[in-house]
């Protein structure tokens, strides 16, 4: 397997960890710049024999895509409303309401609110009502900008608040959950690799229900109804936290090759 990352636009202490481990395991890997909202490679485009796997942001994994990198990137079926009709009751935002931006309704005085795609138009958050109409109004004013990332008939979710102890990151690759991560607790960021093995446990089984592709992340909560799954990202562009990124590497190699 070839490993592309990106230079540019991931933490750039995140890259060099990635790095290091393949140099470590005589991995062989290239690293590019791609030019910010082209989603092209600033200089050569890089032509590896066989697999590719890459690392970095949606931007790099339309370069993938584009050049017929295989594997490359994993989006598929990244869908948040496909996630609620596949593990219904499971998920914590079961009674989430999915709408475009301009449709969406008031949910809540403040409420939860990401896009349904993977694709990075704009990060989950939370906000009131006041923020969430301010931030319609910016998206309405800019949509007909060439580079707008987002626009009014874009799906979005929304969902009410709901209390949770501790929030889990699952990097999974072709059918196993293979490291996690704790990376917050109530409120705080709290990175930590010693996650409680029922979270795993319900992650894989979660899993075992169903998969969206082979390399993906399932971040799940603790909650007073029990383990629930918060959402589903690419493990091209995920962040790892404190999960054991030799772990990915390594599972990557060997079970997507």
């Amino acid at each position: 397997m070839h490993w592309i990352l990106q230079e540019n636009l991931i933490n750039p202490t995140t890259r060099d960890q990635v790095r290091q481990l393949l140099l470590a395991r005589q991995v062989e890997h290239t690293l590019v710049r791609l030019i910010p909202f082209f989603h092209q490679v600033d200089g050569e485009m890089p032509a590896p024999a066989g697999p590719v796997f890459v690392y970095g942001s949606t931007g790099l994994g339309a370069v993938a895509k584009s050049q017929g990198w295989a594997p490359g990137y994993f989006d598929d079926n990244l869908d948040y409303e496909l996630m609620l009709r596949q593990y219904g009751g499971l998920a914590l935002n079961a009674s989430a309401i999915c709408a475009t931006l301009h449709e969406m309704p008031r949910v809540a005085d403040r409420f939860f609110v990401r896009p349904v795609l993977d694709n990075k138009s704009f990060a989950g958050t939370v906000m009131t009502w006041e923020e969430f109409e301010a931030f319609r109004r910016g998206v309405a004013q800019v949509a007909n900008e060439q580079d707008a990332t987002l626009s009014l008939t874009d799906r979005i979710v929304a969902a009410p608040l709901t209390d949770i102890s501790a929030e889990y990151r699952c990097f999974v690759i072709g059918d196993k959950v293979v490291t996690a991560s704790r990376y917050k607790t109530g409120e705080l960021v709290a990175y930590s690799p010693d996650v409680p093995t029922e979270m795993t446990a319900f992650a894989q089984g979660c899993v075992d229900h169903w998969r969206p592709n082979d390399a993906f992340t399932i971040d799940v909560a603790v909650t007073r109804a029990g383990p629930k799954v918060i959402e589903l990202n690419s493990a091209n562009s995920a962040g790892f936290y404190a999960c054991d990124v030799g772990a990915i590497i390594d599972a990557v190699n060997s079970r997507l090759n």
